[in-house]
């Protein structure tokens, strides 16, 4: 049939799963040596790199003092024109230093957050464009990739309740469309089995770490004043707030159920001036607090994390009142935020725990835009400013952008060709492999220099050097920097558990990793 919304052609998730034909749609794919070539040895990529898999082994060579084994000792670069990738050499020795200005010291024993991890949506279009336009083959090769320990070490997961404007098709859906069911008699995920909880299932089967944030983009129309979604009048009708939180419980246990655990919720997608559904404050509060919470702890879910908010950072002041407040406080365990506006350095710890939870790239975008807002931007000042996890939109879309409706422009972190298969990595997929490759589980935020003013989403860029750092638990150390100066820089290096570093040299545009 024809494409609709912009999205491919081919029988609508309804269709094929009305006539059992789910796993006969033809994928358009080719060899699987398309999906290993290009993303998980790029060109001139250096060989995979050592990560959490080697922590605790026995070090070859005696380690300095407050040092990692020597095998862990490692640079890794990926040069501003991408033309080469995470490549791999050695760092030079650790020395006695004379600290100067514009070095980076790095202190891994002041350590603050814990670091869960990198990740990206698994949208509608997301899963869809893996099933749809990859052989089995490719898309395990292109997951393994991405989530095993051993590749680039994602371990978040961000999946939509119901569908976004990131879909398959022209109309959305909810769990339970129709007319007014307050019981919830007509809730079912079976949508989702058409093609998204395989995927998800298939990356919890390559590292069943993986934590999953699950957001609503909508409740079903009848909750809503408007009696539609995607509307004018996307408002959450008071009365039905008690259901609304069953339905996150039905939500939590059908996924479950499927052998998927549900980390954390958000009580819904951008709601300050959210075209899907809008919350006011107050609202926010009072279902988390009053409904959300306790229909959660009631059920034996009380584990489930809720984050508040889910917007960009010029609103913090609603996500703060939200948690903070009496109302839901006592179920709130902190902030989900966007990276579309505003800067990272808004985050604070006061407000319980703090998650960038979606960001995407533009294709109009210059190669440097994207790396200066991803990598110095929304990665290393996020990190250094209370994020315990970073995760982007979506994980995958075709060389159009699509599937979406009415979203043009945008692209996934990998890029599916639609008639081949072949999966390309993004710019974002280099500036999240470069901090999650070497992180291990239990790595905290340590402390590190960073230089410039604070980065402000689309209006100011990093200028200088910019970093975060992780402290691992077998005392490693993962220095993330981007240096977002005009011209190359150079630098020391310094630990601070013993004074001992060593020079650096970046050129502009640079994202590099110290590992030692």
């Amino acid at each position: 049939m024809p494409a609709t919304a912009g999205g491919p052609a081919g029988p609508s998730r309804r269709q094929a799963m009305a006539s059992g034909t789910v796993a006969a749609i033809s994928l358009l794919a080719v060899g699987y040596s398309d999906v290993t070539s290009r993303l998980i040895n790029p060109p001139h990529a250096g060989p995979p790199v050592a990560g959490p898999a080697v922590a605790g082994t026995a070090p070859s060579t005696p380690a300095e003092p407050g040092a990692a084994p020597a095998r862990h000792r490692l640079r890794m670069t990926t040069t501003p024109e991408l033309t080469s990738v995470l490549a791999r050499s050695s760092l030079p020795g650790f020395a006695p230093v004379t600290p100067a200005p514009g070095d980076v010291t790095v202190s891994p024993r002041q350590v603050f957050q814990p670091f869960l991890g990198v990740g990206a949506a698994l949208t509608d279009a997301a899963a869809y464009v893996l099933t749809r336009y990859m052989t089995s083959r490719q898309r395990h090769a292109a997951l393994e990739t991405l989530f095993s320990p051993s590749g680039r070490n994602w371990r978040m997961l961000r999946v939509c309740m119901g569908s976004p404007d990131f879909r398959s098709e022209k109309t959305g859906y909810t769990y339970d469309d129709g007319p007014a069911d307050p019981s919830l008699s007509g809730f079912s995920v079976a949508r989702d089995t058409a093609f998204i909880t395989p995927v998800i299932r298939e990356v919890l089967a390559i590292n069943p770490a993986v934590q999953i944030l699950a957001t609503p983009w909508t409740p079903p129309a009848w909750m809503l004043a408007s009696g539609s979604f995607e509307s004018a009048d996307g408002t959450l009708n008071d009365r039905y707030m008690a259901p609304y939180a069953q339905y996150f419980v039905r939500f939590i246990r059908a996924y479950r159920s499927l052998g998927i655990p549900i980390w954390a919720v958000t009580a819904q997608n951008e709601p300050v001036d959210g075209y899907f559904t809008r919350l006011t404050p107050a609202q926010e509060a009072d279902f988390i607090g009053g409904h959300l919470g306790p229909a959660l702890a009631a059920a034996g879910l009380g584990h489930v994390k809720i984050f508040a908010m889910d917007d960009q950072w010029t609103k913090r002041a609603y996500g703060q009142a939200v948690y903070s407040g009496p109302a839901a406080h006592r179920y709130a365990d902190g902030i989900a935020y966007h990276g579309y506006g505003g800067s990272p350095a808004v985050m604070s710890p006061a407000y319980g725990e703090q998650h960038l939870t979606e960001w995407r790239s533009l294709v109009t975008e210059s190669l440097h835009t994207t790396m200066a807002g991803m990598a110095g931007g929304y990665v290393a000042t996020g990190v250094s400013n209370w994020a315990r996890s970073v995760i982007l939109w979506n994980l995958a879309l075709d060389q159009n952008g699509q599937p979406n409706v009415g979203k043009p422009g945008r692209r996934g972190v990998i890029t599916v060709d639609n008639s081949t298969g072949a999966a390309t990595a993004n710019p974002e997929y280099f500036a999240l492999a470069h901090l999650s490759m070497l992180a291990q589980p239990g790595a905290r935020r340590c402390g590190s220099s960073s230089y410039g003013p604070a980065y402000q989403a689309y209006t100011t860029y990093p200028s200088d050097i910019t970093t975060t750092a992780l402290a691992n638990p077998d005392g490693s150390v993962v220095l993330y920097v981007y240096n977002g100066a005009p011209g190359a820089k150079k630098f020391q290096v310094i630990d601070d558990r013993n004074h001992t570093g060593f020079t650096a040299t970046m050129a502009a545009g640079e994202l590099s990793t110290f590992a030692w």
